[in-house]
């Protein structure tokens, strides 16, 4: 069995990955994902005992973080982030603002049309950062299929983008 890493070499080496997970997760509420977050790690340090390195790099880490997400979900109560209004009151340019949306809905209309494969492969690749090599493992494929079936996956992601917004400018 290899030599487990330190914690902090650990933290250094996941903290961004968890962070946009959790991040992109709770409607992009920076507060949150950062208390949500420093949860998860605090979470990880109490079990790393139980780490294993071997098993996967990331993986054990990300259960915990889907698990405090879920948690997380199950147990708010809605509430309004007085602080985040602040950021659609005068001020802000409103033109910026409905672009941002319309380019976010229009991407969530093409990741929509994916399957739940194709979206599990561009969240693993680019939302929580994993390598090609991890993912081929997580996936029990080879490396250069992964990366051809992720190539292919962004191109219709491009298109059915492009078709989307020009249709929704018409």
């Amino acid at each position: 069995m290899a030599e487990k890493p330190d914690f902090k070499v650990f933290y250094d080496r996941n903290l961004d990955r968890v962070y946009r997970y959790v991040f992109f997760r709770v409607g992009c509420r920076q507060e949150v994902a950062e208390d949500l977050t420093s949860e998860i790690f605090i979470k990880a340090l109490k079990a790393f005992d139980r780490y294993d390195p071997e098993q996967s790099q990331s993986a054990w880490i990300m259960t915990i973080a889907r698990n405090t997400l879920i948690n997380h979900y199950r147990d708010r109560k809605e509430e309004v982030d007085v602080d985040a209004l602040a950021n659609v009151l005068p001020g802000v340019d409103g033109r910026v603002e409905i672009e941002r949306r319309e380019k976010s809905i229009v991407l969530e209309r093409a990741l929509a049309t994916l399957s739940a494969h194709e979206r599990q492969l561009i969240e693993l690749k680019y939302l929580l950062g994993y390598g090609y090599q991890e993912m081929a493992k997580q996936m029990s494929k080879s490396t250069a299929a992964i990366k051809m079936e992720t190539h292919r996956i962004m191109k219709k992601l491009r298109a059915v983008c492009i078709s989307l917004s020009e249709n929704s400018g018409k």
